[in-house]
């Protein structure tokens, strides 16, 4: 990691820390562990593949620490801009569901339509959220987990299934199928839950 990204990192990951702090906590700690462990999961699958500019790679790894931003704080576009460039707050944008997670069939179909690295982001999201459930499935419950989150994942994760990658095609083949392994398990950890043998 070059100076330069550590302090593009360190500065936008000191915004995000500061709006994300005071919010409820998820099942697995405050919530920018989770937008931390994302963009540490792209830049781990970026940079082992080693595909695309440095510099669009950096971007998109920095971008995925604001991936809630505009979603869940009061931060503006001009503070995230400041923090991100325009760029990244072109890539948060793209990850920003605008019309809540009642109305999933409109963000997959915007998800799916976008750029490669706003697909990059959500799949690295997708794979923590659904770890995350995994793990922390005896606290948030089997209801919890399929009447509120596997609503929303499933179609998204059927709908970037089927996209396809020209500038990160390793990179965004190997988040393909963490997020369905992870999605496998997932639903191995409900019937697990049930009772099921």
């Amino acid at each position: 990691m070059s100076p330069e990204f550590a302090a593009r990192r360190a500065r936008a990951f000191a915004l995000v820390k500061n709006y994300h702090g005071p919010l409820k906590p998820r099942s697995d700690g405050p919530p920018w562990h989770h937008l931390d462990r994302v963009s540490k999961m792209l830049e781990l699958v970026l940079e082992q593949e080693d595909e695309g500019p440095r510099d669009q790679r950096e971007t998109i790894i920095v971008a995925a620490l604001g991936h809630d931003a505009l979603e869940d704080t009061p931060v503006t576009e001009e503070e995230i801009a400041l923090a991100f460039g325009d760029r990244g707050l072109a890539l948060i944008h793209g990850m920003t569901n605008r019309l809540g997670d009642d109305h999933p069939t409109e963000y997959v179909a915007q998800v799916a339509a976008s750029e490669e690295g706003v697909r990059l982001i959500k799949l690295s999201d997708l794979y923590d959220n659904c770890t995350s459930v995994v793990f922390n499935i005896g606290s948030l419950g089997v209801k919890w987990t399929e009447e509120y989150f596997l609503p929303i994942v499933t179609p998204m994760i059927a709908a970037l299934k089927e996209t396809t990658f020209e500038t990160y095609a390793r990179s965004g083949e190997r988040l393909k199928r963490m997020v369905l392994l992870s999605e496998a398990l997932l639903h191995d950890a409900v019937a697990r839950q049930k009772g099921a043998p």
